[in-house]
This record gives C-alpha cells, sequence and structure tokens, in this order.
C-alpha cells in the first residue's frame, strides 16, 4: 500500500490507498449502465461467488487512473449490490463460534476485502477531487459519506470476528472527517439508498462503536448495538475542546493520530485545542437510562426485552462512566483442560451422575480442550487457545476449567475475546466459582397452559469467605421471580424457589434461590 498527498487550500489528506498502474492490461468498466446490466445477470449467485466478481472489478478499477466522475459514477452502480452481499456473507460469521471455521472465515474475509475497496475508490475519487482548481457540485461530501460508511462498516467485520482493526482505519477516519469540517459540509444532509444521513453522523457511530467495547459483546449484540444507536446519534455530540465540569461522557479524538478514542478521564494530559476534539455522551446516557426505565416497568413493549435491557446496561456503562479494572493481571505460564456448556460441565465434573438421554443413544466421552495461560487476577485470567482445541468459544459461554494439580473444576465464563489473527484466539474468563456440583431440575412452567422441563443444571455452593451465596445455572430464559424448581441432588430432592438474576448471558443464568422446606 502506498500513502497519497494531496494539498487542498486548508489542509492535507494522506489516506491509505492503493498503488495506481500506469499503463494497465485491464481497463476498468465505468460505465453505470453496462455495469447494471451484468449486475442484474448475477444476481440469482451466491454471495460468494458475487463477492469474487465484485471484488475482482473493484480492484481492477482501483488501480488505475478515472476521471472522478466516472469512478463516482461507477462505485455508486456496483455499491447497492455490494452493500447485500456483505449483509448476505455476515450471515456466515456473525453468530459463529470462534476462531472461525474456514467457510466463515472465507466469508468475514471477502466482506471485508469488499468493503476496503469500496472505500479505496470513493477516497481516490475524493483525492482527484481536491486536486482539481475548479470545484463543482457537492461530489466532495458524497465521497467522505460514503467513504466513512464502507470504513466504518469494515471496522464492524472486525469487530463481529474479534479481531483489532488496522490503526489506518481510524487515521482515514479523523482525516475524511476534518476534512468535512473544513469544507464546511460535516452536517449537510445526503441520500444514502433509502435514509438521510450526515457526514457527522456517520463518523459519531463509528467512535460509539469502538467506545462499546466490542470484545466483550456477543456478535449478536454487536450488531443490535450497531442498529441501536443509529437511531440515538443526534443525543451524542461533537465539541471543541473546553473546560468541563465533569467528565463523565466525555471523550478526548485527536484528529492527527491513528487511535480511537479515549476517555476523557483517562488522558494524563489536557487536550490540545488544535488538534483534538471530544465526544459527548452524557445526553445519548440519559436517552438510553430513560429507555432502560422504560423496559424495565414494561413500558415498552420488545420480544427481546431481556436482551435489551442487558444490552443497555452494557452500553450505558461505556459510553458514559468508563469502567476501570479493580485487580492487577499478572503473567503466569501454565495449561489448563477447557470444556463447554452446562452438559459438558457436569459430565466431567461428576461422570458418575445420569445424564439424561434419548433411549438407545451412547453418551459421547467429553474430550477437555487444551489452553495456555497467560495471565491471571483475583477475578479471573487470560488463555490462549492451542491449535488442536475445539472451536466452540463465545462470549458468554460457561466454561468449566482445571489445571493438571487441580481436582476440582472450576466454573467461570467468557468475557471478551481476541483473535490475533482468524485463527489464532485469546480469550477472557471471569471465575463464578472454585468447584460446582450437578443436578437436574423439573421447571415449573410460567402458566397454566405451558408444560414444564426438565433440566441440567450446576449447583454453586455457599462460600463465606468471598460472601457468595448459594446459586443455581441454569439456561437462559428460565428465571423468573418467585418461580419453582424440584431439584433431583445426590438421590435426594428438594423444593426451590428461585429469588434473584445474579448474572445473565446469551447461554445462561446465575440465580440465587432459597430452598422450601
Amino acid at each position: 500500500m502506498a500513502l497519497l498527498l494531496c494539498e487542498s487550500i486548508k489542509m492535507a489528506l494522506i489516506l491509505n490507498l492503493p498503488i495506481l498502474k500506469e499503463n494497465p492490461v485491464i481497463v476498468a468498466e465505468t460505465r453505470p449502465q453496462k455495469i447494471s446490466l451484468y449486475l442484474t445477470s448475477l444476481r440469482a449467485q451466491n454471495p460468494q461467488e458475487l463477492a469474487s466478481y465484485l471484488l475482482s472489478e473493484l480492484s481492477t478499477l482501483n488501480r488505475q487512473k478515472v476521471s472522478p466522475t466516472n469512478r463516482i459514477q461507477a462505485l455508486d452502480t456496483y455499491r447497492p449490490m455490494l452493500i447485500n452481499t456483505c449483509h448476505a456473507l455476515a450471515e456466515h460469521y456473525s453468530d459463529a463460534a470462534l476462531p472461525l471455521h474456514s467457510q466463515e472465515k472465507a466469508a468475514a474475509s471477502a466482506a471485508e476485502s469488499l468493503w476496503l475497496e469500496l472505500g479505496y475508490g470513493y477516497k481516490l475519487a475524493l483525492v482527484d477531487l481536491q486536486n482539481q482548481l475548479f470545484k463543482i457540485g457537492n461530489n466532495t461530501a458524497h465521497c467522505i459519506q460514503h467513504a466513512m460508511h464502507a470504513i466504518a462498516e469494515q471496522a464492524l467485520v472486525y469487530y463481529q470476528t474479534y479481531v483489532t482493526p488496522p490503526s489506518h482505519l481510524w487515521g482515514d477516519l479523523h482525516q475524511l472527517y476534518f476534512c468535512a469540517v473544513q469544507l464546511g459540509v460535516q452536517n449537510q444532509t445526503l441520500l444514502d439508498i433509502d435514509q438521510q444521513t450526515t457526514i457527522e453522523n456517520t463518523y459519531v457511530h463509528a467512535l460509539l462503536m469502538s467506545l462499546a467495547d466490542t470484545q466483550h459483546l456477543s456478535q449478536q449484540n454487536i450488531r443490535l448495538a450497531a442498529t441501536f444507536l443509529a437511531n440515538h446519534l443526534k443525543d451524542a455530540h461533537i465539541s471543541a475542546v473546553a473546560p468541563l465540569e465533569s467528565t463523565a461522557g466525555a471523550f478526548v479524538i485527536d484528529l492527527k493520530s491513528n487511535q480511537p478514542p479515549v476517555a476523557f478521564s483517562k488522558r494524563q494530559t489536557f487536550p490540545d485545542p488544535a488538534t483534538d476534539i471530544l465526544l459527548l455522551t452524557i445526553d445519548l446516557v440519559r436517552a438510553l437510562h430513560l429507555q432502560l426505565s422504560n423496559l424495565q416497568n414494561n413500558q415498552l413493549v420488545s420480544a427481546t426485552r431481556e436482551n435489551e435491557i442487558d444490552l443497555l446496561t452494557y452500553l450505558i456503562m461505556h459510553w458514559g462512566i468508563t469502567p476501570k479494572r479493580l485487580f492487577r493481571r499478572l503473567p503466569k505460564n501454565g495449561d489448563l483442560e477447557l470444556v463447554t456448556g452446562i452438559a459438558d460441565i457436569q459430565q466431567v465434573s461428576n461422570p458418575n451422575m445420569a445424564i439424561n438421554q434419548p433411549e438407545g443413544k451412547q453418551i459421547k466421552p467429553i474430550l477437555p480442550s487444551r489452553w495456555q495461560i497467560l495471565n491471571i487476577s483475583a477475578s479471573g485470567m487470560s488463555i490462549r487457545r492451542h491449535p488442536t482445541a475445539e472451536k466452540n468459544i463465545r462470549i458468554g459461554s460457561l466454561v468449566g476449567i482445571k489445571t493438571k494439580n487441580e481436582a476440582q473444576w472450576s466454573l467461570a465464563v467468557v468475557r471478551w475475546a481476541n483473535c490475533k489473527s482468524r485463527d489464532k484466539l485469546d480469550i477472557g474468563l471471569e471465575l463464578i466459582a472454585p468447584q460446582t456440583d450437578c443436578a437436574t431440575a423439573s421447571i415449573a412452567a410460567p402458566t397454566a397452559d405451558q408444560q414444564g422441563r426438565n433440566e441440567t443444571v450446576l449447583l454453586v455452593p455457599e462460600n463465606t469467605a468471598t460472601k457468595q451465596t448459594a446459586s443455581i445455572i441454569v439456561p437462559r430464559g428460565t428465571y423468573a421471580t418467585a418461580r419453582q424448581l424440584t431439584l433431583k441432588h445426590k438421590n435426594e430432592i428438594q423444593y426451590a424457589l428461585l429469588t434473584k438474576l445474579i448474572d445473565r448471558t446469551q447461554h445462561f443464568e446465575q440465580v440465587q434461590y432459597s430452598v422450601i422446606e
């Protein structure tokens, strides 16, 4: 890749762009009618085939000199099908276990490359427009908006596959926004497909998605946060640097850097008014608090109410007062074994306990995966996957872990994931309990017209040293206030009442309970 420099009246753009070929063998097609005819003939093909064709055409277009008008017309013709293709590709990797399998990895790589090439195209057109002596029309704002949208969507592919976006994405986003401010078009209303937007809204959306710390979110919630945020962009504001009464909900953006925004409270020095700007989210947090309250009080009807409550609680924390680490991490070497899910944890921790299986079906032995311990803290650890380990990790997964020197399996939850590449995986575990006990539960139906069910559950004993009350690990969707369970534990029957939700992820719930005499 090469960095191209283009001088404008008030600023210089230094963007990540491909190297142009002086004498290309194949001349790129730029006539919208020809492009449209061929795209129409391709609509029946699968997303991977469409992606391959679009990538080939855009790569050719983006490596040769083309007038900005012709380039923009060609890009605008490709863009709707590219967006649809990328959304279809996302279905393969946006709900996949980690690390990705080959088909999912190919889909993510194709989507990433398509957004990269689309961004290249609009940035090349912008550079040429800025170099023109006479600037006519509003294509500059059009190019900035579409380039920023492509970069933001490329970052979303990285987020959903838990790969850290390359730093040049932030350098490009900051420069494109600064260019729009210099030209006074950052708040100009633009039509994008079937909705109106502005350059500033696109920029703010990208900034807030970074601040959501997506390594801690499930893939489903990453996309939900992006969709949800689109309806609340008016509540976040960009401001010049100025003294603040409170730094809560204030983030610093260094426009000359290749870095995402950082919390004002984490800055060692006061921001530089010449190169820094502020993102203020306090009004956004207030709006989220109101929506959260309405959901909790059943004043809003939603089919995904519980998930929205969890996500809003998380976003309020990350877009408001930035959470701080409570415990120091200490390096540690060693290996551990890991199994995923309630049923597998039950089988390895109590292999003599009968597990409910359909008649005639054999119980498959559980083979724990090997992981390397990287560091530990008082509340958890980070570990790295060995190449032979199973590809079955998701954010929010319940896992059982044990080193070779330990007799008991500990319970933990996967809180974050980071794929150094799409084959290498590090995860962060938060410890739930140093040991667990197994039981089966007959769960009463929530209403008289529904049926109860039997589930495998895990019992977490009381721990007076850590002031941890006894709790039960159950599948997600089990908890309801005062719901009754019939527990079968060590050949004894107990009746329990669910009293308080401690934690809930996409895969399980941890609930306090009391035994009914």
